[in-house]
């Protein structure tokens, strides 16, 4: 039997599509008459599901009838997988709410991380350990009923249309990071009988696990391809600090549609920082266990409750349960000691209007909370990131279409959104007659903002990691924290360390006066060069070194590229170095250490040591080859 097993798993992986779904259909003949050929079989299944199909990324070389074929043959491995993982001898029922212990022999295993697959249907399936890290799943996805006995990651997976978890178990911890549900998502009734991860986070590493670096190099996740986004590398983790620190992303998961938890138990952490939702989310009558972090305007908390266990251990929490703003809890209403989840009455006449269909009553909200705010400094905080939650959400329709074409409901919500902008940075503008809002912190990463305008606001931090900027936007006389910080500038464009999470300016932008070359503003895409009014920026080097070449005037010049290499640098200068004695027509004008005759073009020809310019001194040395990388950085396709 493993011999046969064997030569039909071989034929699996080398034949055709007629030969693969042969061969399939043998694998199947096999684990009904081998149970114990079970899991070897699913995983020989994974296997051929992880290769790249013609059909799932078209190219177009081969006939449609052979991608037809090759579609029809994972569709039929996708079932037989189904097939396999409902094969549990101890429960005859496999839709039967008999939960499976987390060393269940007979709950399958799946490892399907970067595999393309159809529609899949695991509704009622018993799984163990399951894999779908980078999954792209480009067809309607159903886990409906499924029990997940160990853990489940769904890590950056891409759900092209409809996806079902009603009614599903997850006995250990699931984490659904960066996944994006470009279609309706249902989670009613689901049991998350550990961390439910739907939140941004981060992970300890050590730079010797070769393991896990192995794995992350190999890694190929679905492009970031979404509506007015356009970052390739933001679904990617990123390194922190000396290579000890993975970072998922610099967001969480992503619906742009409906999405329902509706009669979920969370019995841990339910996670949601950094989540965004693009329609309305219900979690009514959702049962809470554990910490939760749930700051988004559109979600409906009705009948939700709170654990009288997760009160108690609220106490462990320095930072509380994050409930949508206009959500409270109110005990005494429960016999066990838990406490519901209810509107907040204090804060009338806001009864969030944000979460409104309508953009206009959802304009009238935000003249509420600014309003709120005004007169409560208490509040302000909470009114903040609830305004910041709003403009992280998705936009369904593309911001560059001309007015006139707009639908009435496209242009009411450009408008509202303006007025969110405002309230956020009028309220943190001093300006006489007007409340200033202090020691405020924006967190707009991934947030889609027109006409954005940060002019000489002042600001505690500002989180604009990959963010979407349209339209004019200004940071001109901008001021993020008012004290230096141990953990670095108090505003990021960009994930720390590499090119990942970069803000993008569709338009043009004004920087004057930020210095904040370390907050990643090297690495942002600007679509419009021309047009960028910055400090520290790689256009501005570039542009500034360019247009040298026909300025006359070295003193503008070195002013100019000090202001965009966004610090002081007395060692090096703009400026003419003769030419030999006898050729004097040789002269030469560039970036040269200042007072002397030497071009940093020589330096870069003379890397092999210090010692080749005896004339330096140890600082200027240093400031040569510092300006010399920062210029090849410049030049990097990011």
């Amino acid at each position: 039997m493993d011999a046969l097993y064997q030569q039909t798993a071989d034929r699996l992986a080398k034949a055709d599509a007629d030969g693969q779904r042969s061969a399939l259909q043998e694998l199947e003949i096999l684990a009904r008459e081998d149970p114990a050929q079970r899991r070897p079989i699913a995983d020989t299944v994974c296997r051929y599901l992880r290769e790249p199909a013609d059909s799932a990324e078209p190219t177009g070389s081969g006939s449609a009838e052979t991608d037809d074929e090759s579609a029809a043959a994972r569709e039929q491995a996708v079932a037989l997988l189904a097939a396999l993982a409902r094969q549990h001898p101890e429960v005859a029922d496999s839709s039967a709410d008999i939960p499976c212990d987390t060393d269940c022999e007979h709950c399958l295993d799946l490892e399907l991380d970067g595999a393309v697959l159809p529609d899949v249907d695991f509704s009622g399936c018993r799984l163990g350990d399951v894999g779908f890290t980078d999954t792209h799943f480009r067809g309607i996805s159903v886990f409906t009923g499924a029990r997940f006995a160990k853990v489940a990651t769904f890590q950056r997976s891409v759900f092209e249309a409809d996806a079902s978890f009603a009614g599903a178990r997850f006995s250990q911890t699931v984490d659904f990071g960066r996944a994006r549900f470009r279609a309706d998502a249902d989670f009613s009734r689901v049991r998350f009988q550990d961390i439910a991860w739907f939140g941004r986070g981060e992970t300890s590493v050590w730079e010797d696990d070769e393991e896990f670096w192995e794995v992350m190099e190999n890694r190929r996740p679905v492009a970031w391809d979404e509506l007015n986004e356009d970052d390739p590398n933001w679904p990617m983790a990123e390194l922190m600090g000396d290579y000890q620190t993975w970072e998922e992303g610099g967001d969480g998961a992503r619906f742009n549609h409906r999405v329902s938890f509706a009669d979920a138990e969370f019995a841990a952490e339910a996670w949601f920082w950094k989540a965004r939702f693009g329609d309305a989310v219900s979690f009514q009558r959702c049962s809470f266990g554990g910490r939760v972090h749930l700051i988004q305007p559109a979600v409906d908390l009705t009948g939700a409750r709170l654990t009288a266990d997760a009160r108690a251990k609220g106490q462990e929490w320095p930072e509380g349960q994050d409930w949508p703003f206009g959500w409270i809890t109110e005990s005494g209403l429960e016999g066990d000691g838990g406490a519901l989840v209810v509107h907040d009455d204090s804060l009338t006449p806001y009864r969030r209007q944000l979460a409104d269909t309508d953009p206009d009553v959802r304009l009238s909200g935000l003249h509420i909370l600014g309003e709120l705010g005004d007169a409560e400094p208490a509040l302000r905080e909470r009114i903040t990131e609830t305004v910041c939650a709003y403009l992280r959400t998705p936009l369904p329709f593309d911001v560059t279409t001309s007015v006139f074409e707009l639908s009435p409901s496209q242009f009411a919500e450009l408008r509202t959104r303006h007025a969110a902008q405002r309230l956020l940075t009028d309220r943190t503008r001093p300006a006489l007659g007007r409340t200033f809002w202090e020691d405020t912190t924006l967190q707009l990463s991934g947030a889609t903002l027109i006409d954005f305008d940060a002019s000489d606001c002042r600001l505690a931090d500002g989180d604009f990691t990959g963010t979407q900027f349209y339209g004019k936007t200004s940071f001109a006389g901008a001021v993020f924290g008012d004290k230096p910080s141990f953990f670095g500038p108090q505003i990021s464009f960009a994930l720390p360390g590499g090119g990942s999470g970069r803000a993008a300016f569709h338009g043009p932008v004004d920087f004057s006066g930020l210095a904040a070359r370390k907050s990643g503003i090297v690495r942002c895409r600007f679509h419009t060069d021309s047009a960028v009014r910055a400090a520290g920026t790689d256009q501005d080097l570039i542009r500034v070194l360019l247009g040298a070449r026909i300025d006359t005037d070295p003193a503008k010049v070195t002013v100019e590229f000090q202001q965009a290499l966004g610090a002081e640098n007395p060692h090096v200068e703009y400026g003419v170095v003769p030419g030999p004695a006898d050729a004097p027509w040789e002269a030469r004008t560039g970036l040269k250490v200042t007072g002397t005759d030497v071009l940093l073009t020589e330096v870069a020809g003379r890397l092999d040591g210090a010692d080749a310019f005896p004339e330096l001194s140890p600082e200027q040395w240093a400031a040569a080859t510092g300006i010399i990388r920062a210029l090849l950085e410049a030049l990097e396709a990011r």
